[in-house]
């Protein structure tokens, strides 16, 4: 499929001059990997709004259920709510993941 493109493409670029046409050249063969690098790795918009990194690699995040409906709940563990949550082993396995940088 795109073999007729790349020949095209070569065509055309054999007529330019060598410096302009080295880069054109790169696209089709076995070192393109190498000129492109590594993909790009990606930070989950979602979780980097909801937890934050804190020292020795783990994460903190605030704790849910202070919205609404908190008249059924005790003081005391209301105001325990307000504590920031850190994450589990098995959490930061994932959040290492989500969050690269």
């Amino acid at each position: 499929m795109f073999g007729g493109i790349l020949s095209t493409l070569r065509a055309t670029v054999q007529r330019l001059s060598p410096a302009a046409a080295a880069p054109m050249l790169a696209l089709g063969g076995p070192q393109t990997q190498a000129i492109r690098g590594m993909a790009k790795l990606k930070t989950h918009k979602g979780t980097a709004k909801r937890w934050k990194a804190i020292d020795k690699g783990l994460y903190q995040r605030r704790q849910t259920g202070l919205r609404h409906k908190n008249l059924r709940l005790r003081s005391d563990v209301r105001r325990g709510k307000h504590a920031p949550v850190a994450c589990t082993e098995g959490q930061k396995w994932h959040l290492d993941r989500l969050l690269p940088y």
